[in-house]
């Protein structure tokens, strides 16, 4: 937050005249000073469609999810300029996300593995809560959009988790 130095001197003046018994008849000027530099922050460009198909998704996918208002964000879904794809259950739950253009945001807090993913060497393992999560590069890395997350909402079986991952195809 930055400070406004009018208000800031305004503050001081009225803070010091009324803590003075003495009527004061004499203000000083106060200037402010733009700066001399500026910033432009360039606006977050959306990722190009996801090149993967899942086939194998845990039994309880109804389908994926129309409408994603319905969808309650959390740290995996809730990143700007992200694209993702979104699998309910029957109830309309999140049960899987797919996530390009971010990596988890933190660490896994248990054991983790290596597995391919559509000839992508990835991470998996299970997170808190009951999620499980994989993380991988598609491409060098060095892009936003080259980076995926696949997230699998409780209850879930690791089993599951696996059949999923490795049924992942890439577009050709």
């Amino acid at each position: 937050m930055r400070s406004n130095p009018l208000g800031v001197a305004l503050l001081l003046l009225v803070g010091a005249c009324s803590a003075s018994p003495e009527p004061t008849t004499s203000l000083v000027p106060v200037t402010t000073t733009p700066p001399e530099t500026t910033a432009t922050v360039e606006s977050l460009v959306e990722c190009p469609q996801i090149p993967y198909q899942v086939p194998e998704l845990p039994t309880r996918v109804a389908g994926e999810s129309a409408d994603l208002s319905t969808i309650e964000e959390d740290e995996f879904t809730a990143l700007g300029g992200t694209r993702s794809v979104f699998w309910v259950d029957g109830d309309g739950n999140l049960t899987v996300a797919l996530i390009r253009g971010a990596l988890p945001p933190r660490e896994w807090p248990g054991e983790r593995g290596e597995i391919e993913i559509a000839g992508q060497r990835a991470v998996v393992g299970p997170f808190e809560e009951g999620i499980w999560v994989a993380g991988w590069f598609d491409g060098d890395g060095q892009e936003r959009c080259d980076l995926y997350t696949m997230v699998f909402y409780p209850p879930i079986e690791p089993d599951e988790v696996e059949t999923a991952l490795a049924s992942i195809t890439r577009n050709p």
